[in-house]
């Protein structure tokens, strides 16, 4: 499968690595998609960025902010990526980037599986809750976050 793992800057993209070692990869061809600060362009692209071995695509920090029209660039850029990619999947965990990802896959026909932060014990973000209305899967690390978002989130115990 080639599959797009997609993550903000700091904490989030410091679980995907965490989560996402050569064993749980095994033999699928892996992108990772994040954000990077003092990005001059929209996007760039870095062979070799995650695990030494596989192709990254980094976003403008705090591009998106709350401006619709760089959304919608966003879930452009994305699609044009998975298109390019041939992506079958997408996993995200979260924070701005994870809105437009879950939307591009949904317009590309592409399933989607949204991991909620393990800190998220109390209540719901606001990327979490707008990611759930798109995702195909929406995991919770916590059982009883798993009633706060609603009947699609799902509970299989803590990955991290």
């Amino acid at each position: 499968m080639n599959i797009a793992l997609i993550a903000s800057q700091g904490g989030h993209s410091g679980q995907m690595k965490i989560i996402f070692k050569p064993e749980v990869i095994g033999k699928n061809n892996i992108i990772f998609i994040t954000e990077k600060e003092y990005q001059n362009q929209t996007f760039s692209i870095k062979d070799k960025y995650f695990l030494n071995k596989y192709r990254g695509y980094f976003f403008r920090k705090d591009y998106l902010s709350f401006y619709p029209l760089r959304y919608m660039k966003t879930i452009l850029n994305l699609k044009k990526i998975f298109k390019k990619e041939k992506i079958d999947l997408i996993i995200t965990n979260g924070a701005q980037l994870s809105i437009p990802s879950v939307i591009a896959a949904k317009l590309s026909n592409i399933k989607s599986l949204y991991i909620d932060t393990v800190i998220r014990v109390k209540t719901p973000n606001w990327s979490a809750r707008a990611s759930y209305l798109f995702s195909d899967i929406f995991l919770v690390q916590h059982q009883n976050m798993a009633k706060k978002y609603g009947k699609k989130a799902r509970y299989f115990g803590g990955i991290l």
